[in-house]
């Protein structure tokens, strides 16, 4: 079996879950396939799972795609659900290092099945029922998010190369302006994306390339798993730290005829996805902003309220280095926006905007 050293992790993981399965069960899994080449499609996109593994119970034996996610935030059940479909055939496993108490309870509630490092499990099939819970984490389950890579600054950074993988080719000077950081945050953040497996450089001091690179050169390997991982940490490390403030407007149709670019803001969430897809009837509204809402507030009569359905957060990036619509966000915040909740209508219009709006331009390097 042969696998790179950017899938040696979820190798090791997927490992790792399986052994705990066995000490907690008795039950034996083994790895089929790594990154087989079946896919499940959703009619747009295709999506190939990270490992075909096998479950031995009693004379079954139970086949399962697995999916590995090396971070434990909550937002990744929401994400593994919404792209694996629950009549897929083999259903979708999730594999973490560690699921707690209240992902178990989401897990279940969207029926997810899942092993972790742990030993807790959940499948739930015909004839055979496992829930393992309230098993403890270990120091070498330790979150993810320890790392600089998911600090808010470290998510600007990734958030402008999502949005613009372009600045790639680019200097690290661009990448700075674009994300509206310090020029000294990009170096360690490249190399923590390096780390990660998630960049690979091109240096210019290999002789073929010299005339040509004028400054190193980098590339996403994964740009689909940097996103997960991304907006997996959005809603948790840098959304808070957006100046939230919530509102309620006079009435329920006052953001149809609000026009936001007199203000420097413009519209994410649940707006920004019914006018990109034409799908979702708004309920809430959330509009970014680059400066002080003070007019806007007094223009369409807001008032504050901690449970109103209009929150108004700052604009994190620069829209001059970051081309969007005028008045709607990135298509990335947008869809992160929709991944923070459990609504299946927002969750079906994420995917929409996904297929239609990201994953086009993912790829894309001039």
């Amino acid at each position: 079996m042969q696998q790179g050293v950017a899938h040696r992790k979820e190798l090791a993981l997927i490992e790792r879950a399986l052994d705990a399965l066995r000490r907690q069960t008795g039950l034996t899994g083994r790895i089929l396939q790594l990154e087989p080449k079946r896919t499940i499609a959703d009619g747009t996109t295709r999506y190939r799972p990270d490992a075909l593994i096998e479950i031995q119970v009693r004379d079954r034996k139970l086949k399962f795609f697995a999916e590995v996610k090396l971070i434990d935030r909550f937002e990744m059940v929401t994400q593994v659900r919404t792209f694996w479909p629950l009549h897929a055939r083999p259903p979708i496993l999730l594999v973490a290092p560690y699921i707690t108490a209240e992902m178990t309870e989401r897990c279940r509630d969207v029926k997810l099945f899942f092993l972790d490092g742990a030993g807790n499990a959940y499948i739930e099939l015909p004839g055979f029922y496992l829930f393992i819970t309230g098993k403890k984490r270990t120091a070498d389950l330790l979150p993810a998010d320890r790392v600089r890579m998911v600090t808010p600054t470290a998510l600007k950074v990734i958030f402008a190369i999502l949005c613009r993988p372009q600045l790639l080719a680019g200097t690290y000077r661009e990448i700075a302006a674009a994300a509206r950081v310090a020029l000294g945050t990009v170096g360690w953040v490249m190399r923590d994306l390096q780390a990660g497996k998630h960049v690979v450089t091109l240096r210019r001091n290999y002789p073929a390339l010299r005339k040509l690179l004028q400054a190193e050169q980098h590339k996403l390997l994964d740009p689909e798993r940097l996103l997960r991982e991304w907006v997996a940490f959005y809603g948790a490390k840098l959304r808070p730290k957006l100046n939230v403030q919530r509102f309620r407007g006079p009435n329920l149709d006052w953001a149809e005829k609000a026009d936001l670019r007199p203000y420097g803001a413009c519209w994410g969430g649940e707006i920004a996805a019914q006018r990109m897809t034409g799908y979702l009837k708004p309920e809430t509204a959330t509009v970014y902003i680059q400066h002080q809402p003070t007019q806007l507030i007094a223009d369409y009569r807001l008032r504050a309220d901690v449970r109103g359905e209009i929150e108004i957060l700052d604009v994190f990036w620069n829209p001059d280095q970051i081309p969007h619509e005028p008045d709607l966000v990135p298509p990335i915040l947008a869809y992160a926006d929709l991944m923070a909740t459990t609504d299946a209508r927002n969750l079906e219009a994420a995917k929409l905007i996904h297929n239609e709006h990201i994953a086009p331009h993912l790829y894309r390097t001039t």
